[in-house]
């Protein structure tokens, strides 16, 4: 049986662009950590939440994941992410030890690594779907590449202490690995789909559907065997099930009863804090009034916010190119909804990305890979655009479906018929490669330094 562990190698062909790609992920950590690095690396004997969500703002993002490393608590939610602070739960020991090792909390460190190593393996395993499976050439992949690493909440996901990276490591390497197997025309092994579910899924709860569709796509109709749908869907899940029961019984509830208590406590003592409370439970009242119902699991969907706006600003828009005024800022906090860009030039590129997308699914609808794309693209729209599923910062979510944009618009330039066309398609993807590089990162480095 061939060693699951050689896709993880670097092949000969992929050795500098990895390096190049390296380099970049650094250099956006690094420009991440120097925002606070004084604040964020003082070992403290407690507090670390308020001292990290009182100085942390990026866009919608959480800093849960540097809380949960300084002082291990379940902060994110169960329905949503259901293992992922147990999986945090080693790397916040290797944070105690360095800290009683060096005084200084390490926690930004850590996190930058396991984001700079999954967010490489992420862009390693696109450049090759789009070389293997779709089958372009090696500058058209590493163009196509390229141009996926200047999209704004790509550059903002790799450095974010969030779930998103690692969501996006899994979605990618799920449909390498689905993809190689229609190629191969050999079926997705049920212990390989059983092992993405329980690990995707519990980053991201909704990723059970894709890895789901994913094993679908790849088996047809043998994926629906007993023993293939018992090994690949029913047993993860139902570990997943006894993991999250477990959890919430011994692990959440506490955490939850200690968390009420404490700000009970605060509100009894602290004018200023009542009046934060209060403000912000307004803000969060009025966010989720369009709510489609009642209820935890729904309070971040809407009914009622623009579609179009949203497409246009958010969707087609912040995702890919950041908005000039109240950048990066948080919507839950200081920023509009809908915010306008300066140079219109924005608009136009929004609206090629459209076309890119549209025409890749148009031109490679019949294959089944490219359906498989469009299966993912099509249930996340069903919850941003119909359910309005965290449509009000629906940018911050570009991690779990960009990808497939690069992907269609490899299928476009491989389906062209005439050169001439080739050429002139090249020559547009390189001139917003560009100019998202320079837009993107002169904010971002100017939010990063100031």
């Amino acid at each position: 049986m061939r060693n699951p562990l050689c896709l993880f190698s670097i092949r000969k062909d992929e050795r500098w662009p990895a390096l190049v790609v390296f380099l970049y992920l650094i250099g956006l950590n690094a420009l991440a950590i120097s925002q606070h690095f004084e604040a964020f690396t003082h070992a403290l004997k407690g507090g670390y939440y308020m001292h990290f969500m009182k100085d942390f703002g990026l866009s919608g993002y959480d800093p849960f994941t540097y809380i949960t490393l300084s002082e291990w608590r379940p902060l994110y939610s169960l329905e949503r992410h259901p293992l992922l602070s147990a999986f945090i739960y080693p790397l916040t020991q290797v944070n105690q030890w360095l800290m009683g090792l060096t005084g200084m909390n390490c926690a930004v460190f850590i996190w930058a690594a396991v984001l700079i190593i999954l967010s490489l393996y992420s862009t390693l395993f696109l450049f090759r779907i789009l070389r293997e499976i779709v089958g372009i050439g090696y500058r058209d992949s590493l163009l196509l590449t390229a141009f996926f690493l200047t999209f704004a909440h790509i550059m903002v996901a790799v450095v974010a202490p969030d779930h998103f990276a690692l969501s996006l490591f899994f979605l990618l390497f799920t449909l390498y690995v689905a993809g190689k197997a229609m190629c191969e025309r050999r079926p997705l092994a049920a212990w390989k789909t059983a092992i993405l579910l329980f690990l995707s899924t519990g980053v991201t709860t909704t990723n059970c559907v894709k890895i789901g569709l994913a094993a679908w796509f790849a088996n047809g109709k043998r994926f629906f065997s007993p023993k293939s749908f018992a090994i690949s869907i029913v047993l993860p899940m139902l570990l997943l099930g006894i993991s999250y029961m477990a959890f919430n019984e011994w692990v959440q509830k506490p955490e939850q009863q200690r968390r009420t208590h404490t700000v009970n406590e605060r509100l009894k003592k602290d004018a200023t804090f009542r009046k934060t409370y209060a403000e912000q439970a307004e803000k969060n009242r009025h966010l989720q009034a369009n709510a489609i119902t009642k209820g935890d699991s729904f309070r971040w969907t809407d009914t009622q916010l623009s579609r179009g706006h949203s497409i246009i600003e958010n969707l087609f828009g912040e995702s890919f190119m950041l908005h000039e005024d109240h950048l990066l800022q948080d919507v839950n906090k200081e920023r509009p909804i809908f915010v306008t860009y300066h140079n219109k030039w924005c608009y136009v590129v929004s609206v090629v990305m459209m076309l890119f997308l549209a025409g890749g699914l148009v031109t490679a609808f019949r294959l089944r890979f490219m359906q498989l794309c469009l299966s993912w693209f099509g249930l996340d729209m069903v919850l941003h655009l119909v359910l309005g599923f965290g449509l009000n910062e629906v940018y911050i979510m570009a991690a779990h479906w960009a990808f497939i944009l690069p992907i269609a618009a490899a299928y476009l330039l491989k389906r062209l018929q005439w050169p001439s066309l080739q050429r002139a398609l090249r020559v547009l993807l390189l001139l917003i490669c560009v100019f998202m590089l320079v837009h993107n990162g002169q904010l971002f480095i100017h939010f990063m330094l100031h």
